[in-house]
């Protein structure tokens, strides 16, 4: 039994270590992980309440479309700290550009580049983003991911090691 519970924590472990592995890896350059259309915001403040509470993980699915009356997940260009903030489309506007422009709540006008998607294709997972965000910081994964890996490592060597000893002095005394 005992043998079981630490193998099961043991591929638990290694697929925790793996999903923040690939998550740090996915980063885009505003230290968000994205896969594909989706994107995993974590809430580390309160300032999207009562949307979104602190210490929630969005999974947010940017979808083609964005229409005027739709709340919008985006990168806030107009904060000294570039933060991410949800606003409503007030109007959508087509530039010369392939990509559209929109205006916010406020009078804000935001490029679609820095649009992460609306919140009204959101899934919201309580609790989850303080975990993942404390897993993805670095000292974090130094502490959490790395070390015991590294702890993990070394054991499996000083076993091989004690194991090659052990037989080559049961060979000896026969």
């Amino acid at each position: 039994m005992k043998k079981i519970l630490s193998n099961v924590f043991f591929v638990v472990y290694a697929l925790i270590a793996v999903f923040v592995t690939i998550c740090l890896l996915s980063f885009n350059e505003q230290r968000i992980s994205e896969f594909g259309q989706y994107s995993l915001l974590i809430m580390d403040s309160n300032q999207l309440e009562p949307d979104y509470r602190k210490g929630e993980l969005v999974l947010v699915n940017k979808k083609d479309s964005i229409d005027v009356g739709d709340k919008i997940f985006f990168y806030n260009t107009y904060s000294p700290n570039l933060e991410i903030s949800l606003a409503k489309v007030t109007n959508k506007e087509n530039t010369k550009s392939i990509e559209p422009n929109y205006t916010l709540e406020g009078g804000a006008i935001i490029a679609s580049e820095y649009v992460i998607g609306p919140s009204n294709t959101t899934t919201s997972i309580p609790v989850v983003g303080s975990i993942l965000g404390i897993l993805e910081s670095r000292w974090g994964f130094l502490f959490l991911i790395v070390f015991p890996s590294l702890v993990a490592f070394l054991y499996e060597i000083y076993v091989v090691v004690t194991e090659i000893r052990d037989s080559k002095k049961a060979e000896e005394s026969k």
